[in-house]
C-alpha cells in the first residue's frame, strides 16, 4: 500500500487495523522506519510523538492495528513481510521480566536460542497471564530464500520447546509459533503450528505438533507420540 498525503501543509496520523497478525514494514521515501521504542508502561510500542517525522510508526499486537505518521513531504509505503508469529508464556510477573531488562534481554535471549539476529525480532505486545510476550520473527529483506530460513527458525523452536533448552529467565509455560505469509494468512499445515503446555492435568500432557509427529511434554519429560 502507498500514501501519500496531497495537501500544502499539515501532517495526519493513519491508524490501519488487519484481520491478522502480520509483520509490516513501513517505508518513507523509500528509508524503512522502525517502530517506536518500546513503553513498558503499556506494553507495547510506544505512542506515536509526531516529532520524528514522516513514517514514525509502531504495530500494536492482539489488537493488530499499525499505526503511522504522515507529512506532505514524503511517501508512505506498507510492506509486508513473510513472517513467523510467535507467542511465549512465561512462568513470571510483569514486574520480574521489567526488573530482568525486559524487552532487551528478552530477544537478545530468544535470538541466540534461534540463531538470528536479533533486529529480526519483533515484539508487538507483553501482558499479564503470568507474561505473555507476542513477537515477530521476520527475515532480512535480501533473504533470497526467506521460506527455507522461516522454516529453520520455526524447526528451531520447536526443538528449543521440546527439548526443554529455551532459555528465556523464567520457565516456559505455553508456547506456541505460526507461519504467517505476506498477505497475512497463517498457513495451514501441521507443521506451521506449534502449541506447549507444561502444566498437567490428571497427568495427561499437551501436545506439541511437528510435521506429521507430536510430542507429548510433562513434567519435563519428553516422549514422542502419535497424534
Amino acid at each position: 500500500m502507498r500514501f501519500v498525503l496531497k495537501a500544502d501543509a499539515g501532517a495526519v496520523k493513519i491508524k490501519i487495523s488487519y484481520p491478522n497478525a502480520g509483520s509490516y514494514a513501513v517505508l518513507a521515501n523509500d528509508v524503512e522506519i522502525p517502530y517506536t521504542a518500546w513503553d513498558s508502561a503499556i506494553g507495547r510500542p510506544a505512542q506515536l510523538t509526531k516529532l520524528v517525522g514522516c513514517g514514525e510508526n509502531r504495530f500494536v499486537g492482539v489488537e493488530n492495528f499499525l499505526e503511522f505518521y504522515i507529512t506532505t513531504d514524503c511517501e508512505i509505503k506498507i510492506v509486508p513481510r513473510d513472517s513467523i508469529s510467535v507467542a511465549v508464556r512465561l512462568d513470571w510477573t510483569l514486574d520480574e521480566f521489567y526488573a530482568d531488562d525486559g524487552i532487551t534481554t528478552f530477544v537478545d535471549r530468544m535470538a541466540a536460542a534461534l540463531g538470528v539476529p536479533a533486529s529480526q525480532i519483533k515484539v508487538v505486545a507483553v501482558y499479564q497471564g503470568s507474561v505473555i510476550v507476542e513477537y515477530f520473527v521476520v527475515t532480512d529483506p535480501e533473504d533470497e530464500a526467506p521460506q527455507d530460513t522461516l522454516d529453520a527458525v520455526q524447526a528451531a523452536f520447536i526443538d528449543a520447546i521440546v527439548n526443554d533448552t529455551l532459555d528465556l529467565g523464567a520457565p516456559v509455560l505455553e508456547a506456541t509459533v505460526v507461519t504467517v505469509d505476506e498477505d497475512g494468512e497463517e498457513c495451514e499445515t501441521a507443521d506451521s503450528v506449534c502449541g506447549l503446555k507444561t502444566e498437567c492435568d490428571n497427568d495427561e500432557c499437551a501436545v506439541t505438533c511437528g510435521n506429521d509427529d507430536c510430542y507429548r511434554k510433562c513434567n519435563n519429560k519428553c516422549d514422542k507420540g502419535d497424534k
